[in-house]
C-alpha cells in the first residue's frame, strides 16, 4: 500500500539511491515537543525510525529547548515563533520532504484558532518545499465550518495524507481528494528502556515494585467542549482560564478519587500517578496531586518522568493503566499492559479500534455529568484482572510505522 503511495508521490525512484538517502534532509513540523511527553515520544520514535534506514539523514525540528532535543534526537534545531520564520523557510527549501505531524494537530476542541494556524503554516512551508506529507495526523473533531475550510486548505497543500486511526481517516477523507491512509502513531514503535532500568528507577522513587499491584493513572484536566477563540495555553497566561478546569473540575477530581479508593480497597492497589504534560497551563501533575490528596487511603505517589523511553518502560511494570491522555495509553499497551480510556476526544476510540478492542472506554464528559463511578470502577476491575495484552496487538502497528520509514527513505546496505 505504502509503495503505491510513494510511487504516486514520485518518491520511490528518487529517495532510494544510497547517495541520495545518506544526504536526505527531513523537516518535521509537529506539536509541543518541549512540554508534552506524548509529542516527544512521537519525535523520538520518528527520528529513530528515520535514522535506522538513513543514518546520515539530516533531521530538522522546531524547539525552544535545543540542548534537550539535540540530546534526544540528534536533530538540527530551529527556534519557534517569528524569530525562527526565515530559518524555517530555508529548511523547507533545502528539505527533501516535510512531514507534518504526527499528533493531534488538526482539531478544534481546544480553540478555533488552531486549525487556521496549522493550515497557514502548511501553506507557507508548501511555497518552499518539494514535498509535504501529512504524517500520522490526528484529525478531528472539526466542529466549526471554519475549521473544516482551513483543513481543506492544509490537505490541498500536501502531496499525500496519512492519519493515525480510522476515526481520523473518516474526518479527513471528507475534506480532501487524496486517498487518506492510516499510519499508526509513531510512538507505538518507540524503543523503551529495559525493565531492570524501570524497576530501579521506580524503587529509587519509593514505589513498591513487589507485592501491591501497580495501577497507573495518567490524567488530563477536563475542559468541557466549546468553541473557544483563545487557545487554552494563551488564556492561561492571560489569567482567563480556570486552573481547576472549570466549575466541574473539582467534581472530576472527587469522582476519580472515589473510583481509585475502591481499587485500593478491593485489590490493594498502589496508585502510581504518571503525569505526562507538566507545563503549568496543563498541569497534569497538579491534578494528580489533587486527586491523591482526596483519597481516603492515600496509597500512592505522583512521579514525574521526563524521558519517554523510561516512561514506556515503567508502564510495563503496571497491572493496568487508566489513561486520560492518549500517549500513556499507547505506550502502556505496547508493553502489554491492559488500558482503560477516560476519553475526551474521538482519538481514544480510534486507537482502541486499531488494537481491535472497543471496550474499556468511557467518555469523560459522561463520567462527570452522569457520575458513572460504578461503570469506571467495573472497567478497572476488569483491567486489573485481565491477562497481559498480547504484544502482537501493537507489534503490527509498529511494523507499519517502520515500513513507512523504509519506503520513504529507502534501505541502506
Amino acid at each position: 500500500m505504502i509503495n503505491r503511495a510513494l510511487n504516486a508521490w514520485g518518491l520511490a525512484g528518487q529517495l532510494t539511491s544510497k547517495r541520495e538517502v545518506r544526504g536526505a534532509t527531513v523537516l518535521l513540523l509537529a506539536g509541543d515537543v518541549d512540554g508534552n511527553l506524548g509529542d516527544r515520544a512521537i519525535l523520538q520514535a520518528t527520528c529513530d525510525g528515520l535514522r535506522s534506514v538513513a543514518p546520515g539523514a539530516t533531521i530538522v525540528v522546531v524547539s525552544a529547548e535545543p540542548a534537550n532535543r539535540r540530546r534526544d534526537c540528534g536533530a538540527e534545531i530551529l527556534r519557534p515563533g517569528l524569530r525562527g520564520l526565515v530559518p524555517l523557510c530555508r529548511a523547507a527549501l533545502r528539505s527533501d520532504v516535510v512531514l507534518i505531524g504526527g499528533g493531534g494537530l488538526f482539531q478544534d476542541d481546544d480553540s478555533l484558532v488552531k486549525m487556521p494556524y496549522w493550515a497557514l503554516r502548511v501553506a507557507m512551508v508548501r511555497l518552499w518545499a518539494r514535498r509535504v506529507i501529512g504524517y500520522s495526523l490526528g484529525v478531528g473533531p472539526l466542529r466549526a465550518a471554519s475549521s473544516r475550510i482551513f483543513a481543506r486548505l492544509a490537505f490541498a497543500c500536501m502531496n499525500d495524507v496519512t492519519v493515525r486511526d480510522p476515526r481520523a481517516r473518516a474526518v479527513a477523507q471528507a475534506l480532501t481528494a487524496h486517498t487518506v491512509r492510516v499510519l499508526p502513531d509513531p510512538a507505538t514503535a518507540l524503543c523503551p528502556l529495559s525493565g531492570a532500568a524501570a524497576r530501579a528507577w521506580l524503587h529509587a522513587q519509593g514505589v513498591p515494585i513487589e507485592g501491591s499491584p501497580l495501577l497507573g493513572v495518567s490524567l488530563r484536566r477536563w475542559f468541557p467542549p466549546g468553541h473557544r477563540i483563545v487557545p487554552h495555553k494563551i488564556a492561561w497566561r492571560l489569567g482567563l482560564s480556570d486552573p481547576c478546569g472549570g466549575k466541574e473540575g473539582p467534581d472530576f477530581a472527587d469522582l476519580l478519587a472515589l473510583v481509585l479508593d475502591r481499587q485500593v480497597e478491593r485489590h490493594g492497589a498502589y496508585i502510581l500517578f504518571l503525569p505526562s504534560y507538566l507545563r503549568p497551563h496543563e498541569g497534569d501533575d497538579v491534578l494528580a496531586e489533587a486527586v491523591l490528596a482526596r483519597l481516603r487511603r492515600p496509597n500512592g505517589r505522583v512521579v514525574r518522568i521526563d524521558d519517554p523511553r523510561l516512561y514506556k518502560a515503567c508502564t510495563g511494570e503496571l497491572r493496568a493503566l487508566l489513561g486520560g491522555r492518549m500517549h500513556p495509553m499507547i505506550l502502556a499497551s505496547a508493553m502489554g499492559t491492559p488500558v482503560v480510556a477516560l476519553a475526551y476526544n474521538p482519538k481514544f476510540a480510534g486507537f482502541l479500534e486499531l488494537l481491535g478492542s472497543a471496550e474499556g472506554l468511557i467518555d469523560v464528559e459522561t463520567f462527570v455529568r452522569e457520575r458513572r463511578v460504578k461503570e469506571l470502577d467495573a472497567m478497572l476491575d476488569a483491567a486489573m484482572g485481565a491477562p497481559r495484552l498480547p504484544l502482537e496487538s501493537t507489534k503490527h502497528l509498529a511494523a507499519e510505522v517502520r515500513e513507512f520509514h523504509r519506503d520513504l527513505l529507502g534501505r541502506l546496505e
